[in-house]
Parts: structure tokens; sequence; C-alpha cells
């Protein structure tokens, strides 16, 4: 089964959906589609709204068609209610908004989902998110009061300006984030690249941590620099006030 481009194939199943085979004697029949309806909530308990789950069932041949998957967005309340899903082994997922047909950094990380008793973690989507903690949905089944427990994702929001302070609007940088072992002091990682500031100078990388880590942020912008002091985000923190001021006149 390809992946690769999963989430720009999903399509928004209907509420209703008749699927039928026909048999030796004529007659047909028609498989019981499931529902799936719980609440989203982050590690403090509030509600989490106009976040998109979606259910992808795995019990599927690869025939080089479209993955079909189910997808509901959260209310106010936090509340969702998935239908018509085909039964078998499925992955539950959360998927990112699009914007001018992109699609954008998911904000929030999927931590776990109570069914009943059993609780799931899910891990990353690669290679196969159909290897990884898979649940059952039986025909017919009504599967209520799932209880999905969500985080916001770690990230580093930095504004870079000019040594007047002036913000380095719309422009492209280069950007190197470091990422060291607090206990010896060793680079463990790292990552490299470019980035788009925006109106006010600022950009964002999101970054995904199972433990306190330390970061050294340094961009470059028509060869001039600039490099933050160390600090370190413990699991699940975010550093929304770094500045970084550019050394040196633009030409």
């Amino acid at each position: 089964m390809n992946y690769r481009n999963l989430l720009h194939k999903i399509v928004v199943i209907p509420l209703v959906i008749a699927v039928s085979v026909l048999l030796g004697c004529g007659e047909t029949m028609e498989i019981d589609r499931a529902s799936f309806s719980g609440r989203v909530v982050d590690e403090t308990g509030n509600p989490v709204a106009g976040l998109a789950l979606v259910i992808m069932p795995c019990d599927v041949d690869d025939d080089g068609t479209d993955i079909a998957v189910y997808e509901a967005k959260t209310t106010d309340t936090g509340h969702f209610s998935i239908t018509g899903i085909y039964p078998g082994q499925a992955h539950l997922m959360l998927v990112p908004e699009y914007q001018d047909g992109l699609p954008l950094e998911l904000e929030h990380q999927l931590l776990s989902f109570k069914i009943g008793v059993s609780t799931y973690y899910p891990k990353d989507l690669s290679p196969d998110p159909c290897t990884q903690d898979l649940f059952f949905i039986a025909p017919g089944a009504r599967i209520e009061n799932v209880a999905v427990t969500v985080r916001l994702r770690m990230r580093i929001r930095a504004k870079i300006v000019l040594t007047d302070g002036t913000p380095l609007a719309n422009k492209t940088v280069d950007i190197n984030i470091r990422t060291f072992d607090l206990h010896s002091g060793n680079v463990v990682g790292g990552v490299q690249g470019s980035r788009q500031t925006d109106a006010q100078g600022y950009f964002v990388q999101y970054v995904d941590e199972n433990r306190a880590t330390g970061y050294r942020v340094s961009v470059e912008y028509n060869g001039l620099c600039a490099t933050s002091e160390d600090f370190v985000l413990k699991v699940g923190e975010r550093r929304e006030d770094l500045i970084l001021k550019l050394t040196g006149t633009l030409k």
C-alpha cells in the first residue's frame, strides 16, 4: 500500500454508502457500516475545537486506487462524529488544514485515544501508519465516547531584525537549528534549510522531541548572521519570543 501521497488523497466519505456485491443467485448483500464518535481534549482537559481527525481503514487491497478515509472536525466543545465507516482494522490520525492547495503544519500532536477500557498510543505515520497501534471496527459497530487527548506541538518562533530593530519582513533566510543533549552537551541533531519570514519578520520551526532538549538557532541572510543563546525546551513547551538580530548592514 502506497502512503506517500496519503494526505493529498483524502476523500470525505458520504454519510450513508451502500456497497452491493452480486451473488450467484442474483441477490445483493449490503456491508454494514460503523460509526465512531467522542471528544478531543488537551492534556489539561480543555476541549480542542476545529481539529480534523481521520480514520483510515487498513484492511484494503493495494489496487492502485485512492485510499478512502473518513474525516470529521471537532466542534467548539471538542466533540466529533464519523459515520459510514467500512469495518475492519483501522488507524486514527490528525490531518492538516490546506492553504492555497498546500498542507499547513499540524498544530497538535495526537497523544492517545481511549475506546472503552483500551487505550492506544499512535506513533509517527512513517513509513506505514497501518503497522502502528491499530484498532478493530466491527460491522455495524457504534463506537461512542472515545476520549482523544492531544497537545500542541513543540515549536520555535523567532523574529529576525536588523541592527536598528527593523523586522526582516517577507524574506527567505537560511536557518540552522542545532539540538544538543543536556547531560553531555553533545550535538545530537538539528534542522537546516530555508524559511520565509512573515510581515513581522517571524518564522516558525516545529520540533518533535520526547525529552527536554537544548537548542541553538542560527540564521543567515545576504551575508548577515545571527545566533541565539542556548536554551532548553521541555516536552510540550514552545519558545515564542526568540529575537535574532543580524549583525552588519544590508547592501
